[in-house]
């Protein structure tokens, strides 16, 4: 009999601890099922359902039909109070009222319609004359709402302002922290040739086309190997070599112009390298060219090495071409033109001679650097006697019109 006792006594524990599980089990159920049904109601028992608007009783002003009625609204004296109550209700509301107030007399206004069946986060109204804010709405009405928007910035944050035209029954949403920024440019202009000595005048255009204030713009201008800074509406840094203006409270959608003077001793280009930073806006930079051109001068002689010269005898010309100007001469032409009594015997120099009749021409000179010297001779051989005339013309590419010289023999 003990082992079948000792067999049975499991078995009916076993279904009595199944038994108390299930019960248990169900009974979990059951309160799971009705928390659910609360939780399930409880959004709908908290959200206000609005099928009309614009009663006179509870609309927070009059009805508005135009942007500039939605801005004397919301900027009105009356009502200052009143929606200063309200912004205050409004989730999320950390900002000023002027800034609120500023936003409704300039920020663009848009037309849009609310969706029937549109959750929304509030809508200002009246009780019994005060305002009150109604949070948590659903628009059940037969039609969509027309309504007016605009957004604006107060106290490092982001707004939107709705407010449905029947009614004025406007409210505010917190969009967020503020991500406006600042944003530079910075344009360099100069002459596109300035001669030496004058003075080099370069100007910068800075703007902020960001839509936030920069508290402190810098703006340098590195003076360019072989300038000399002369003058500007800046301040210069010596030790640097640069010129530096600062913008305080540069404002968004402003620019600057902002001019600097130099003068260059030698001819060359000249790159100006402007940059351009604020407190917040990142660097921007640029460059700009100007041609710093040289004067062209010259000084063509002409000697003949004996005079007067017996009949049968050779002359000697030396020719000398002196670059008296601040520019290269380029391009450089010697052409001669000998009389009848005199004959062409031979041509030396820096370039080449070749003769046609009486025309000596010697080939051309690439490049004659400032102050430096060019010569040539021409030996001719006298044929009669008289008062002879040996001329010599300069052509480069820096003249509009030859440079001559003529020089007087006696031949006898």
């Amino acid at each position: 009999m003990i082992p079948i006792i000792l067999y049975k006594m499991p078995l009916s524990s076993e279904w009595k601890l199944l038994e108390m599980v299930i019960i248990k089990k169900r009974y979990t159920f059951y309160i799971l099922l009705m928390m659910l049904a609360v939780l399930m109601a409880t959004p709908l028992q908290a959200q206000h359902i609005a099928r009309r608007l614009g009663h006179p009783s509870t609309r927070f002003a009059d009805p508005i039909h135009t942007p500039e009625e939605l801005r004397a609204r919301l900027t009105s004296e009356d009502l200052f109070a009143d929606i200063d109550i309200i912004l205050n209700l409004c989730n999320g509301w950390q900002g000023s009222i002027e800034d609120f107030r500023h936003a409704a007399a300039t920020a663009p206004i848009t037309a849009l319609q609310i969706p029937v069946g549109t959750h929304l986060p509030a809508m200002s109204s009246r009780k019994n004359g005060e305002p009150i804010l109604i949070r948590g709405l659903v628009w059940g009405g037969e039609e969509p709402i027309d309504a007016y928007e605009f957004t604006f910035y107060s106290k490092g944050r982001r707004y939107r302002c709705v407010t449905p035209k029947l009614c004025c029954n406007f409210w505010v949403e917190d969009l967020g922290p503020d991500s406006r920024v600042p944003v530079l440019t910075i344009e360099c202009n100069t002459s596109d040739e300035v001669p030496i000595h004058r003075p080099v005048r370069v100007c910068l255009t800075v703007k902020n086309t960001g839509d936030m204030p920069d508290e402190l713009v810098t703006v340098t201008l590195p003076v360019p190997a072989g300038a000399i800074f002369t003058q500007s509406t800046g301040e210069t840094n010596a030790a640097a070599s640069r010129v530096i203006w600062r913008i305080s409270n540069f404002a968004p959608y402003a620019s600057r112009h902002l001019c600097a003077n130099f003068t260059v001793q030698q001819p060359g280009d000249l790159t100006f390298t402007p940059t351009a930073f604020g407190t917040v806006a990142h660097q921007v930079d640029t460059m700009c060219v100007t041609r710093v051109s040289g004067i062209p001068a010259v000084l063509l002689e002409v000697v003949d090495v004996d005079d007067p010269i017996e009949v049968g005898r050779t002359e000697t010309y030396e020719l000398s071409v002196v670059n008296q100007g601040s520019t290269a001469l380029t391009n450089v032409v010697i052409v001669c033109a000998l009389e009848d009594t005199q004959e062409f015997v031979s041509g030396t120099g820096v370039t080449t001679a070749q003769a046609q009749g009486h025309i000596i021409t010697f080939a051309p000179l690439a490049m004659l650097p400032p102050k430096a010297t060019a010569k040539w001779q021409v030996i001719v051989k006298a044929l009669a006697a008289g008062d002879v005339r040996f001329s010599a013309e300069l052509t480069s590419d820096q003249f509009k019109r030859p440079i001559n010289e003529t020089e007087a023999t006696r031949q006898y």
